[in-house]
């Protein structure tokens, strides 16, 4: 009979979606950030058209149906974008999807 007390399995975070309806409220154009803990896959940001409004969506992971789906940040990268993204824009509204 096999150990599992000791097996670690790793979770993996379930995707977040963005209908295309709600993509249309941001700008066409997203803001692309890095973080230290994967600086080859891009954090994509929406900023809503003519307010300083920022969605942090996540790293891209592909389009199904009529939305596009993103795999969520770890809180440390959370924190990690937000500092970036806060340069130069103290008093912007950030969420995260």
């Amino acid at each position: 009979m096999p150990e599992q007390e000791g097996s670690i399995q790793k979770q993996v975070p379930a995707k977040k979606r963005i209908s295309k309806l709600e993509l249309a409220k941001y700008d066409t154009t997203p803001l692309y950030y890095y973080t230290e803990k994967d600086s080859l896959n891009r954090v994509t940001v929406l900023k809503e058209i003519g307010k300083e409004i920022y969605l942090v969506a996540g790293r891209y992971s592909k389009f199904e149906d009529d939305s596009r789906l993103y795999t969520p940040l770890t809180e440390e990268e959370k924190g990690e974008v937000e500092k970036q993204l806060r340069m130069g824009r103290k008093d912007a509204l950030i969420s995260f999807l």
